[in-house]
Order: C-alpha cells, then sequence, then structure tokens
C-alpha cells in the first residue's frame, strides 16, 4: 500500500487541471488525445466493432492455481481456497470496470480449507496486430489438495485439509503477441468483449514472455511424513524463478447460426528459467535450465448487436522444466458472462471526462 502512495505522490504532480475535468492534462500532454478511442480497423464482412456502445453486463468468475512440488511417485499439490464471485461490470469506450462478491457454496468452505488472502491484476491492450497482457497473482494460505499421500482414507480421521497458512507466492507473467491475420479475426470477441466476430476465421501467433515467480513458505513445503519419498532439494522454504520465452500458436472462431461462436486458442512455448532456491537445510542453489509453457482457452458464446455472452475458459502451465524440476503452477480460469449493448451519448459531468 505505501508503494502504490509513493506512485501516487509521484505522478500526481506531473498532472494539471483546467476547467473541471477539461484541460486534464499529464506530462504536458492532453488525457483526451491519450484516452480517444478510436474504432478499430477490421474487415467488417467478418468483425463488427461496438467500441462506442454502452457495455452492461452480469458476470461470474471463478480462478483456480495449484502449486505442485515435484516429486517420485506422486507429488505434492497445495491450492488455495477460492471462491466463485457474481457481480456486474460497465464497459465503454477506454473505462471498463466491474464489481463482484463471493458466493459462498459450490465448494467454497472456509472451515475445511482455511482462509486464502488473494490479490491480482490483470492489463490487456490489443491493437489489432500486437497484444499485450500482464497479470499480477498474489496468493496468501493453501490447503493440500491430495492429502492422501499423507495417510490412505485422511477423511475418515479427520474433517479438514491440511492448511498452511505461511505458504505464499506470487506471479507476474506478461506476453507480448503478433498476430498474422488481424482484420479477420476479433481477439475481444473471443475474450466476451466488445466485438462479434460474424464469419469463421482463424489466425496463427507468434511472440514472447517473461514471468517471474516468488514462493516462501515458514517451514519445509514437504511435510515430514513424505520427506523421504522427494529429493533433499525438494524442501523449499524460498523459490525465486525469472523465465523468458518465446511461443506461437493458432487461434480459430466457428460462427455459426449468425450469431453464434465457438473458439479456441492453443500457444505452446520454450522457456529459460533462472532459478534459486534454499531449503529447510540451509542449503541455496543457483541453477539455469530449459522448459517449456502452455496456453490455452475455449469459449462457446453467442453475440449480436443488442445482446452478447457465453462462457470462457483458460488454462497455463508455469515452470516447466524438461529435468530436475522443482515447483510446477497452474493457473484455471471459468468466465461466464451475459450483457447488453445499449446507444449511448455521454452528458453532464461524464461528457467532460476525458476520452469520453
Amino acid at each position: 500500500m505505501r508503494k502504490i502512495f509513493l506512485v501516487l505522490l509521484l505522478v500526481c504532480p506531473l498532472a494539471s487541471v483546467g476547467q473541471g475535468f477539461q484541460g486534464l492534462r499529464l506530462l504536458g500532454i492532453s488525457l483526451d488525445s491519450i484516452l480517444k478511442t478510436s474504432t478499430p480497423r477490421v474487415d467488417r464482412a467478418y468483425v463488427t466493432t461496438y467500441y462506442r456502445r454502452l457495455h452492461l453486463y452480469i458476470v461470474s468468475d471463478k480462478q483456480d492455481y495449484t502449486l505442485r512440488v515435484v516429486g517420485s511417485p506422486y507429488s505434492i499439490a497445495y491450492k488455495p481456497n477460492l471462491a466463485y464471485t457474481l457481480g456486474v461490470g460497465i464497459d465503454y469506450k477506454w473505462f471498463g470496470t466491474e464489481l463482484t462478491v463471493k458466493l459462498p457454496f459450490l465448494g467454497y468452505n472456509t472451515t475445511t480449507k482455511g482462509q486464502t488472502k488473494p490479490f491480482g491484476l490483470t492489463i490487456n491492450l490489443n491493437n489489432r496486430r500486437l497484444w499485450f497482457s500482464t497479470q499480477y497473482q498474489f496468493y496468501r494460505g493453501f490447503y493440500l489438495n491430495n492429502t492422501d499421500i499423507l495417510q490412505p482414507g485422511w477423511f475418515d480421521n479427520h474433517t479438514t485439509y491440511l492448511y498452511r497458512n505461511d505458504i505464499r507466492s506470487q506471479t507476474v507473467v506478461s506476453h507480448v503477441l503478433y498476430q498474422f491475420n488481424p482484420l479477420h479475426v476479433s481477439i475481444p470477441a473471443t475474450l466476451l468483449q466488445r466485438e462479434e466476430q460474424r464469419k469463421t476465421a482463424g489466425s496463427w501467433f507468434v511472440g514472447g514472455s517473461v514471468s517471474y515467480q516468488l514462493i516462501r513458505a515458514d517451514s519445509s513445503l514437504v511435510p515430514s511424513v513424505v520427506q523421504a519419498d522427494f529429493r533433499p532439494e525438494a524442501r523449499l522454504l524460498r523459490l525465486s524463478s525469472v523465465a523468458l520465452g518465446v511461443e506461437g500458436g493458432y487461434t480459430h472462431t466457428v460462427v455459426f447460426r449468425k450469431h453464434y461462436f465457438a473458439s479456441a486458442t492453443l500457444r505452446p512455448g520454450l522457456t529459460l528459467l533462472f532459478r534459486q532456491s534454499r531449503t529447510a537445510l540451509d542449503r541455496a542453489e543457483n541453477r539455469v535450465q530449459v522448459g517449456w509453457e502452455g496456453n490455452a482457452s475455449v469459449t462457446l458464446g453467442y453475440s449480436s448487436d443488442v445482446f452478447y455472452g457465453g462462457i470462457y475458459g483458460s488454462s497455463a502451465l508455469l515452470n516447466r522444466t524438461f529435468s530436475q524440476g522443482l515447483i510446477n503452477t497452474e493457473f484455471n480460469y471459468f468466465r461466464l458472462v451475459f450483457g447488453k449493448r445499449l446507444r449511448y451519448q455521454p452528458k453532464g459531468i461524464i461528457k467532460k471526462v476525458p476520452g469520453l
């Protein structure tokens, strides 16, 4: 929080305000010119854009994260206790926000799985040919998902999972992708956002990625009862890694019955992983390894000039090495959206907001 306030203190002196919101400038540049949203250039026979519509929608989503300590013949799988959410969202030109609350059912139980403190931030920018995305995710508090490795029939003798409040995980992942067929394929449409795919089309991608992970615990990630089945270097207290990757893949959207569509994307990649680790045995190690990563997503949806919605699911595999791996992680995401597009002209004070 103190870092956020420091950034605000540094940025605020660089901004100046004229009358109302009009004349707002940052580093001497008008925010109207920075935030102005122009209609994307597309082949209208294939893609329709609705950037100048007001989008109101209902959303429900669920994150899932697995932190896996690699062993033989099995691994240890820790998970944060994350809930489904339900809420509402709004999009107009450059502005978009969502307000959601946790749903206290569908497997979310703090009594048996403990409590997780999550925080996340995602930024996506798409100018047709270049697609940039960055995600930051933090979790504190994990439960052991495969408790049978500790004791067969664990829940015959226990009422809760093994819970570790001391485990913390931070991940930052950035991707830059080049799309070869931007006029015919809409990435926002596959994400259930501000565009409509009108005809079946596909596109290849190529790009790069960089990721950083920091995983910490106050005691060994490998419980003492199973330590004999794991290498000594797997008894981790801390692991930090930086991965540089190249990736490529393909996305394809099939449109049927005019407004219904199904879309799938697959992007495998190769990585060079720089790893630092420290164990409960007070051993430290630095290592450079070759590995791989993967991203996949599927969308089933409906889109017209008035209503849109559907189901989106994605999976991302990180920190995989071809040999002598210690930890790998997996992010899964599910999103259900139903919304309406409205013709809207800003009035009053909203009209004076830069870019609107």
